[in-house]
């Protein structure tokens, strides 16, 4: 999710993969306010809130059809959002009168009653919020905070003595407990990339790039993502990656000039970036990126894919976007008819069970390639421990469609493996209890 101000959205054709095209799109919907939303946040396809401007926050259980104005109990400006589950969540506010700083919002029943206190320091400005759960969060901005009692007292967290680690933070991106992200940086200085690997006590600092970055996303434990542009429309966005969990990073500089403000992935292929008055958009998993319009002309500030089927965006005006699939018989990402494929798990984040589907081929060549051998299904923790097998036996030629129910897993980021002979493909999932 994205940490700041200016951007938009689009109504779209685009070319998927294989060379067919599969007409997605964002269309409109009804708005309960002209205020300014700067971010949102759903926990599944129903439940979702976004906030801005003057205190606002509203609430949907409908997916978007229709949404309510909450009573925040402050007017100014709401930075951030975050929830748990649809009863219990977090909302930031700087406060815009002495003694200046920071207000956190917090939520047990939905939004229907707001309660908030202030930050125990003035004059520390935090961008971000996140929880693992009701008790242990964290908070980004003017340095890295953590709770262990939900939020009732704050301890600043430990960070190396490089000089990139005192810039402020915008972002957090956790793939588990232990392993966490955050990043942020200062314009014409540094754009900054934090690592923990002990559950956010200590933090490490890595400096990739000349501006700010306001958002990025692990694509596997191993790769990560991100995009940073400059806001004086000298030089071109950069995208910024890591193929070995965040130690080391590259960058290479696009051909698109703006910021981005947000990156969202949509399936394992296909990102989006919220980028001023233009969508930054790729298919390879960003290896190429392109420019789309938003419908309307429409500025956008924050953008969620539920999953690979549901997407919002907010913005300014008190817009609110909702992402129209490509049909239902054309793959998201399509494959030969000769392969196997995994589809995404549905639905995405979820708790406690999701639907996995995959596709055993027809072709007399995937039938030599499978000959003798088990199909397996596992599920694996970002650390490559497994954590279920779901299937492990020979299957004949078709579509399967199989339950996976996490009761005894904690929440976090989650891998599903298909393997077939030489055949093998992972995708990434979240528990979200």
């Amino acid at each position: 999710m994205p940490r700041i101000i200016n951007t938009f959205l689009i109504a779209i054709i685009f070319l998927s993969p294989s060379g067919i095209f599969a007409q997605g799109y964002w269309q409109k919907l009804n708005s309960p306010t002209t205020k300014l939303l700067k971010n949102l946040f759903f926990t599944d396809n129903l439940n979702g809130w976004a906030c801005g401007n003057q205190g606002i926050i509203i609430h949907t259980t409908d997916g978007g059809n229709t949404w309510e104005i909450q009573n925040s109990n402050v007017e100014s400006f709401i930075v951030d959002i975050f929830f748990l589950n649809a009863n219990r969540g977090w909302a930031l506010t700087q406060r815009n009168s002495p003694p200046f700083g920071t207000t956190i919002l917090k939520t047990s029943d939905g939004g229907s009653m707001w309660s908030n206190i202030d930050y125990f320091e003035d004059h520390i400005f935090m961008n971000t919020v996140f929880f693992f759960d009701t008790l242990n969060g964290f908070l980004g901005g003017s340095y890295i905070a953590r709770t262990t009692d939900g939020g009732t007292s704050w301890i600043k967290a430990n960070t190396d003595s490089n000089i990139y680690s005192t810039l402020p933070v915008y972002n957090f991106d956790f793939t588990n407990h232990q392993i966490g992200y955050a990043c942020g940086g200062t314009i014409d200085f540094a754009g900054v990339i934090w690592k923990t690997t002990d559950s956010g006590k200590n933090w490490v600092s890595n400096a990739v790039s000349a501006d700010q970055v306001f958002d990025m996303t692990t694509l596997d434990s191993s790769n990560l993502l991100a995009l940073s542009g400059d806001p004086e429309g000298l030089y071109g966005i950069v995208a910024i990656n890591s193929s070995d969990a965040g130690n080391h990073w590259n960058s290479e500089k696009l051909q698109i000039y703006g910021l981005s403000f947000s990156l969202e992935f949509r399936t394992s292929i296909e990102g989006w970036s919220a980028s001023g008055k233009k969508f930054i958009y790729t298919s390879d998993k960003g290896n190429t990126w392109i420019e789309k319009e938003t419908p309307d002309s429409s500025i956008i500030y924050d953008l969620q894919f539920v999953n690979s089927q549901t997407g919002y965006a907010v913005g300014d005006k008190g817009i609110i976007l909702k992402f129209v699939p490509p049909p239902l018989n054309v793959e998201d990402e399509p494959s030969a008819d000769d392969d196997f494929q995994l589809f995404q798990n549905y639905p995405n984040p979820f708790n406690p069970s999701t639907k996995i589907r995959y596709k055993i081929p027809t072709s007399p060549l995937a039938e030599v390639r499978i000959k003798g051998e088990f199909i397996t299904l596992k599920v694996y923790d970002v650390l490559g421990k497994e954590a279920a097998t779901l299937v492990d036996e020979y299957k004949s030629a078709g579509v399967y469609d199989v339950e996976f129910n996490s009761t005894d897993l904690p929440s976090g980021v989650y891998f599903y493996t298909l393997k077939a002979g030489s055949y093998h493909q992972t995708r990434k999932m979240l528990i979200l209890k």
